[in-house]
């Protein structure tokens, strides 16, 4: 088995401050192999707030890939954003902006779907999609092929508002090479499977998690989402604040069952 922790839109520099330390504890408690962050580590893309990030991310003392959301570009500095977008990203991270990794069962590969000419909407570009296409072809036959963008490449109902140019015709091609599993944030919105039902299979698997701190009014439902992958299974489970107990719990899992290139929700609970 191989367990990941998807984690997404943290925007240190209007976080919640008082969950910092619960998240840590939490995500050091499910013992995952890999942290995957899709995006928003920070909120205004400001040095101090991506020296918080990292901080946060290497304090877990976990093995991490992260790939940029809209918010880890410039808004107000329109020069940076349009010449040099992702300047702060590379000396803020040290990752690039689409890192790889095999381990266990997962081949996980991540497209950066920020766009500086959109800001809050995103792209699915067509060079991100050949790189994940031909690492995903090079897996082996049984390992799980996952894809980490902050973007949703599919909306959930309510959210139709075409936030990732070029996802819907770029989906398709990228299952058909391979990927399995999508995990995404930027809506602040939870859906997991995002269609799958016990009668409607789906080839993608997708995983919508909400913010793990951002701290903006309203917000609710902070998270994460834990994966437990195995050949032919995916086992998803949330992980939400008890806002009383200021910490974060398990919640009801939901387990995916891989047959004939299809992903079927099982009734076992």
């Amino acid at each position: 088995m191989t367990r990941l922790v998807h984690l997404t839109d943290l925007h240190f520099g209007h976080e919640r401050a008082d969950l910092v330390q619960p998240l840590m504890a939490a995500i050091r408690c499910a013992e995952p192999d890999l942290v995957v962050v899709s995006g928003d580590l920070t909120h205004r893309a400001r040095a101090g707030q991506f020296r918080a990030a990292r901080a946060f991310l290497h304090a877990l003392d976990l093995p991490f890939l992260a790939t940029p959301g809209n918010h880890d570009m410039p808004l107000i500095n329109l020069p940076l954003r349009i010449l040099a977008p992702f300047r702060p990203w590379r000396r803020g991270v040290a990752q690039g902006l689409t890192p790889r990794l095999r381990i266990g069962c997962a081949h996980i590969a991540t497209a950066n779907t920020a766009d500086p000419w959109r800001w809050r909407r995103g792209i699915l570009r067509r060079a991100d999609q050949r790189q994940v296409a031909d690492f995903m072809r090079a897996r082996p036959h049984e390992a799980i092929g996952v894809l980490a963008c902050h973007h949703p490449l599919r909306e959930p109902a309510g959210f139709e508002r075409g936030e990732t140019k070029g996802a819907r015709a770029g989906l398709p091609a990228l299952a058909r090479a391979g990927v399995q599993v999508v995990l995404s944030g930027h809506l602040h919105h939870w859906d997991v499977g995002l269609g799958i039902t016990a009668d409607q299979p789906q080839p993608v698997l997708m995983v919508q998690s909400g913010t793990a701190l951002c701290g903006r009014d309203g917000e609710r439902h902070h998270g994460f989402a834990v994966l437990d992958l195995t050949p032919g299974q995916a086992k998803v489970t949330p992980w939400l604040v008890d806002e009383a107990r200021r910490m974060f719990a398990p919640r009801d899992r939901r387990v995916f069952l891989r047959q004939d290139g299809l992903w079927h929700l099982s009734p076992q609970p």
